[in-house]
């Protein structure tokens, strides 16, 4: 078998592997965008995106077996992406006739991907704490103004974040303690900028 062949007989597979790894990647730094690079490097990340990987690979075998004379690209295609938003939804085995006498017997694959979906976020979450919470504590025994201060640079900096919005949060942090205000005020940088630009910025503040 030449090499040709090999990448021919591969490259389907493929397909579905990185379809369903960029799948799992997209949702992973949807549900932690303030600290990507953190959260990627855990292990359960990569769990996560293996076994939609595997799951993938799964519905696409199953497809060449029903479906042997199709164009392979294409089932590739279809399980990368349909297979994998089959599992994230319910499906009715029996609906009955009349929706008085009884509910529909479903198989929720959804509920059964969002178990582990949540458990791997779950373990992400817990590896990321330690990291985020020294980060604040580093901030917050900065002085109140200067983290106020900071926040009023962010949202002039920022492309998604205007002054106005931001200057009606200040406010609304007017009736806190000063405590509660550096404690809000930190959270606010590290959960709208994320975790390497408040590390970057208390480099500076420390100063």
């Amino acid at each position: 078998m030449s090499i040709s062949d090999v990448a021919n007989t591969l490259g389907p597979y493929l397909l579905v592997a990185v379809l369903a790894a960029l799948w799992a990647l997209t949702e992973v730094i949807q549900a932690f965008r303030s600290d990507i690079r953190r959260a990627l490097r855990s292990g359960w990340s990569g769990l996560l995106m293996g076994i939609n990987g595997a799951l993938a690979l799964l519905v696409f075998a199953l497809a060449r077996v029903a479906f042997p004379s199709a164009n392979p690209y294409l089932l590739a295609l279809v399980a990368g992406l349909g297979g994998l938003a089959l599992i994230r939804t319910r499906i009715n085995l029996l609906q009955p006739l009349n929706p008085a006498i009884g509910e529909a017997v479903s198989l929720s694959l959804a509920d059964l991907y969002g178990r582990l979906q949540n458990f791997c976020w779950e373990q992400i979450n817990q590896g990321l704490l330690s990291g985020r919470t020294r980060l604040l504590e580093r901030a917050t025994r900065l002085p109140v103004e200067r983290l106020e201060r900071e926040v009023r640079l962010f949202a002039h900096a920022s492309a998604l974040h205007p002054p106005e919005q931001v200057e009606a949060y200040l406010e609304k942090l007017r009736s806190l303690s000063d405590e509660a205000r550096a404690l809000a005020l930190a959270s606010f940088l590290l959960r709208e900028g994320g975790y390497d630009f408040l590390q970057e910025r208390l480099k500076t503040m420390e100063k």
